[in-house]
């Protein structure tokens, strides 16, 4: 795959698995990281190595006012550095589920985690365990999926 199809393909891999950007119900939201686990395996022809930090995934979680009011996230993004001679380029394809914020999701701590230096296995099971992310994967409040790609 080269980077500019990335987006096009996580979205056909969503909808095979019967997920669609928008309203998603509680179990969808275990879908949604079995479909990325399975995308961050798919090669990209131009972008540089994981061990170049060209290819990885960020997981993170938190309360933010990123679009203006309040939101929780729980976010999957697949980060791409171009091979290029000079100056290349960085994208970002964000896999972000929001819910509005309660008590129980102020409770939680904002957190992260790199895969670079882990192996997919670890990456997502530490993912995983990042308590937003335990709370994403439990709870049964309907969440929204955006997908979003784009030169950072």
């Amino acid at each position: 795959m080269l980077i500019e199809d990335s987006e096009g393909i996580l979205l056909a891999l969503l909808a095979d698995a019967g997920v669609t950007p928008g309203r998603l119900a509680p179990d969808q939201v275990r879908a949604v990281v079995e479909v990325f686990s399975r995308f961050v395996l798919i090669p990209v022809e131009d972008a540089a190595s994981a061990d170049q930090d060209g290819d990885g995934a960020l997981a993170q979680c938190g309360t933010f006012k990123f679009r203006g009011p309040r939101e929780f996230e729980a976010d999957l993004t697949r980060q791409f550095i171009e091979v290029a001679d000079q100056d290349p380029e960085m994208w970002q394809l964000h896999c972000t589920l929001r819910w509005d914020p309660n008590e129980e999701t102020d409770a939680l701590r904002s957190g992260n985690v790199w895969s670079f230096g882990s192996s997919w296995d670890e990456f997502f099971t530490e993912a995983m365990e990042l308590p937003g992310w335990d709370w994403a994967l439990k709870t049964l409040q309907p969440a929204t999926l955006d997908v979003t790609f784009a030169m950072v």
